[in-house]
């Protein structure tokens, strides 16, 4: 989609939504409510908020989003979100909710478009809660060890011959665990504090194609890798972090065989 048909589509969702009586509050998200992060791939992510009660109408029959008819994938996760597919391509994430449910999602950026009954005061609590959960998250007392455990244990796995399960374990739960940190304690690093994987190429493209440049080596050697990532990123900043476990365990990787 290209801008203007982005931007299309989204004036006739509101136009849809509006025309609903039961409908108090339309919310976009991410870069469908911020236009700098959007490019020709960026979906379409909102929220509907409703009396209560109504979200069945709503979720039951989708007639109200834009070229329905043209609607090709459809799947549900949980009764009240749903990721669809257009037939050109184009993906839309929404969930409706009303006010009690709306209370317990997670917002970061967001945009309100409708607001008949105290949504944009209901958005920013949210988000609030939604940054400060992150961070406590984040910001555990134990995140290096917690990296330091999850490196060795890939390399546990990988020496048990677990060669998928330890690949997970370095490039997602490992590369997870490093951004968090980075995330707590180097904030002008990463963009996005609920997933720092997200737009990283943008905020720090060296980071990014080093991290990258791990997925592609051999496991032990990755491992040591993103622990070496972390001393250099973190350990003048945050001299008393566990880093004499960092030290540790690369010296039980150089030990293997």
């Amino acid at each position: 989609m290209n801008a203007i048909e982005f931007e299309t589509y989204t004036d006739r969702l509101r136009s849809s939504v509006q025309s609903i009586p039961e409908v108090i509050g339309l919310v976009t998200l991410g870069s469908t409510a911020e236009p700098q992060l959007r490019d020709e791939w960026s979906d379409h992510d909102f929220w509907v908020i409703t009396e209560s009660d109504a979200q069945d109408l709503l979720i039951k029959d989708l007639r109200w989003l834009p070229d329905a008819h043209a609607i090709a994938i459809e799947v549900c996760h949980g009764p009240r979100r749903r990721t669809l597919v257009y037939a050109s391509g184009h993906k839309i994430e929404f969930a409706i909710f009303d006010v009690v449910e709306a209370i317990k999602g997670k917002i970061q950026r967001y945009a309100v478009l409708i607001d008949r009954g105290n949504i944009a005061d209901l958005m920013s609590s949210i988000q609030q809660d939604t940054l400060s959960e992150a961070r406590l998250t984040h910001d555990r007392p134990d995140a290096l060890e917690n990296l330091c455990v999850l490196v060795w244990s890939a390399c546990e796995r990988h020496q048990r011959g677990e060669l998928l399960s330890a690949r997970q374990y370095l490039d997602a739960f490992s590369v997870n665990q490093l951004l968090s940190l980075l995330a707590i304690h180097d904030v002008d690093t990463l963009s996005d504090e609920l997933d720092p994987r997200r737009h990283l190429e943008s905020s720090s493209p060296k980071l990014a194609a080093e991290v990258l440049k791990v997925g592609g080596e051999p496991v032990p050697i990755a491992a040591v890798h993103l622990l070496d990532i972390a001393l250099r990123e973190l350990k003048d900043k945050k001299p008393d972090l566990a880093w004499e476990q960092v030290i540790r365990v690369k010296e039980w990787i150089g030990k293997l065989s």
